[in-house]
């Protein structure tokens, strides 16, 4: 793993009352904006009164323990739910505003785990991400041999397997061409439910690799659930921790990645610390003797 250069840091003081913008000194534009959002459940509230944005050509990871509401905000940022209050704003404009297939050309989503028992070849799959862009000329909504769909199946490393059908290659290969399906959506902001669960280090670091140079060289604003705090204090530039429906702390990665901080947002005692060929906090827990 090469090592980032450190970003430019101001001191931030993390709160979500004072919502903070990167102090790095690349530049950056507001995509996205969320303000007073509460959601959750029928009349269950798991989220109140979350306030954040999201940038243009930054790497965001969203941290909390289980149950914190995760994966609840990112069903409501690409409206999969409706929000019980709060307005979001998306290059200005409010969410509501957009048609479902205009929606699809600005945000995209991979989730955790999708479950695909029909037998569809993986190029096909790769494919359907490009219906929104489509218009109703085509039986299927989408075109297989679309040159967006060919340049991203290479990208992505997955070239080899387009004549597979999903349900035949591994975990990690199916969560690349998930990756593959929601970049040949072309979006400006995508969003990333746990891209890494059960993987193994290889496949995890390809796609975060992959994820990552898309926001250096496109642009691209990024929001993904992490688990793991040692990948997301590698690959993200900046951090919201999620604690008891609210966002507890938020900030520059190097300045959330702090022991007082995640201990008490995960309740459990933790060691962190720089190892010189990384550069950036990791996390470990310490032995009981």
């Amino acid at each position: 793993m090469g090592v980032k250069p450190a970003l430019v840091i101001v001191a931030l003081q993390m709160n979500q009352t004072e919502k903070k913008s990167p102090s790095s000194k690349r530049s950056f534009n507001e995509l996205l904006r969320v303000s007073g959002l509460s959601c959750g459940y029928g009349s269950k509230t798991v989220l109140e009164d979350v306030s954040f944005s999201l940038w243009t050509g930054f790497f965001c990871g969203l941290l909390g323990p289980n149950g914190s509401g995760k994966s609840t905000l990112i069903n409501n940022l690409c409206r999969v739910y409706q929000p019980q209050g709060g307005e979001l704003f998306l290059e200005g404009r409010s969410l509501e505003t957009f048609s479902r297939r205009e929606l699809a050309t600005k945000i995209a989503v991979v989730p955790q785990d999708t479950h695909i028992s029909f037998p569809f070849l993986v190029r096909e799959v790769v494919a359907m991400g490009r219906n929104p862009h489509i218009s109703g000329l085509f039986a299927k909504g989408y075109r297989e041999d679309d040159p967006v769909v060919s340049r991203i199946m290479v990208e992505t490393g997955i070239e080899h397997l387009q004549d597979r059908p999903i349900n035949r290659i591994s975990g990690g290969e199916r969560q690349l061409v998930l990756l593959a399906r929601a970049l040949v959506q072309e979006p400006k902001l995508l969003l990333l439910d746990e891209p890494t669960s059960n993987l193994d280090i290889s496949h995890s670091v390809a796609i975060l690799r992959l994820v990552e140079k898309k926001v250096r060289e496109e642009g691209l604003a990024v929001l993904a659930i992490f688990h793991d705090l040692n990948l997301a204090s590698i690959f993200t530039d900046y951090l919201f921790l999620l604690q008891e429906g609210s966002i507890a702390f938020q900030g520059e990665t190097v300045d959330v990645m702090q022991q007082d901080i995640l201990e008490k947002v995960f309740a459990t005692d933790l060691c962190v610390y720089t190892p010189p060929l990384i550069g950036r906090p990791q996390v470990s827990i310490p032995m009981v003797l």
